[in-house]
């Protein structure tokens, strides 16, 4: 019951956050983004600390072949990039792309933001959240990535997907917020896209997605922990 509790404490803090949080950055300008936008270029200075008002945004790097890596997706309310906002480095590490149509970004001052963070303990507490979150995706990534059968690559990139951005639509069903591409899996996993249709078509038919023209891909998180080999990985549980 104290558990249950602090959730319930947990979560209004979190609400109260969001409240304070979209209240402040009201009174800045907002600028909307073109599916495939780059809203910041690898290696740029931003001029604004980056919040997203409405759309996903895609973090990536290049490899010396030209190929995308993708390092992570951002969504509503989420700022960018971290590593420049708290002066970690100068420039941004990575490029910044609108993955979806319409992408609205509000545009606030560095310092502004910073001193508004550091206003109140449980934006602080709030921050570290997302900052802890972030972290556990992209060791989920990386797990994925170190694996070496293709199968594997996929199942726990999927895997990585439902807790970074499922959305719950039933029982033991989870919706991934993202239009991903057989070409987005390919990059997410390092496969060629022939090889990330491939397999995925395989775990379809298994049971443990399900996707479709313009249909988003859904997961069945109980066939797919059946099948992952790490017991404690498989027993994350997706964000509600």
């Amino acid at each position: 019951m104290v558990a249950n509790n602090r959730s319930r404490e947990y979560t209004t803090s979190m609400g109260e956050y969001n409240k304070l949080l979209l209240e402040y950055i009201a009174k800045y300008p907002v600028r909307t983004y073109n599916k495939g936008e780059i809203i910041i270029f690898q290696g740029e200075a931003p001029r604004h600390t980056f919040i997203i008002k409405s759309g996903v945004v895609k973090a990536y790097n290049l490899s010396i072949h030209g190929d995308e890596k993708p390092v992570g997706f951002y969504k509503e309310l989420d700022s960018f990039p971290g590593t420049w906002i708290y002066d970690k480095v100068p420039s941004a590490i990575y490029y910044y792309e609108a993955f979806t149509t319409n992408c609205t970004v509000y545009l606030v001052p560095k310092e502004n933001y910073v001193n508004f963070i550091k206003t109140d303990l449980k934006m602080v507490l709030a921050e570290l959240d997302h900052y802890i979150e972030s972290q556990l995706a992209l060791s989920m990534q990386l797990n994925a990535l170190q694996h070496s059968k293709a199968n594997e690559k996929l199942m726990y990139t999927l895997h990585y997907l439902s807790i970074t951005q499922g959305k719950v639509i039933g029982n033991n069903l989870r919706e991934i917020n993202l239009h991903l591409t057989h070409q987005d899996f390919a990059n997410l996993t390092g496969l060629t896209r022939e090889t990330a249709a491939t397999e995925l078509n395989k775990l379809k038919h298994l049971g443990v997605i399900n996707y479709g023209k313009n249909q988003p891909y859904t997961i069945n998180l109980e066939k797919l922990q059946s099948i992952l080999n790490d017991q404690y990985i498989s027993e994350l549980e997706p964000q509600v």
